[in-house]
């Protein structure tokens, strides 16, 4: 869909965005653990506070710091990651996110950030997104992580690297249509 398109449908999809969100949920759930995906069967659990705790001091738990060793990143590059806040104005994110675009994106993350079962979870990441930048028009790893509307996100640690690449070239195209 055509940029222009896409912007006189506005009110209709920030309206579906929000409903969506609201409909897709009986009540508030958030994400309270992570469970990473080491390889195979192997799988390993870590509590959403453990992480805040972690990118706001640096102190990692036992799974923080295998799970950082498996994906050979630096644990301070992941700090700031997490904490990195970026000014997304939730209408013209809502816009973005539900185009082909925002669409491709959201689906390419979802490969390695998953809900349990796998089950609409570039819908689930979308929701996330969105929940995040809706109380201050900001949005960070973390808070993503936060809101994340199921009980549990699994996420692939052996495929990060690969998909950050896949999505790289995407982001500047993403954050030129939020300005």
């Amino acid at each position: 869909m055509e940029l222009p398109k896409l912007l006189s449908r506005s009110p209709l999809i920030l309206l579906g965005a929000i409903a969506g969100v609201m409909l897709s949920h009986n009540s508030a759930i958030a994400t309270k653990r992570i469970v990473i995906e080491i390889g195979g069967p192997l799988e390993a659990s870590i509590a959403v506070k453990d992480l805040e705790i972690f990118a706001k001091t640096g102190k990692t738990t036992k799974t923080i710091s295998q799970a950082l060793g498996i994906s050979k990143v630096n644990p301070n590059t992941v700090r700031g990651l997490m904490t990195l806040e970026l000014g997304a104005d939730v209408t013209n994110l809502a816009k973005v996110l539900y185009s082909k675009l925002g669409q491709n994106v959201t689906k390419g993350v979802a490969e390695v950030v998953q809900t349990r079962h796998n089950y609409e979870s570039h819908k689930a990441l979308r929701s996330a997104i969105i929940l995040a930048a809706a109380d201050d028009n900001k949005i960070s790893v973390l808070e993503v992580l936060q809101k994340y509307p199921t009980e549990e996100m699994h996420i692939d640690v052996g495929r990060i690297n690969e998909i950050v690449e896949k999505v790289k070239g995407t982001i500047g195209n993403l954050e030129e249509l939020l300005r």
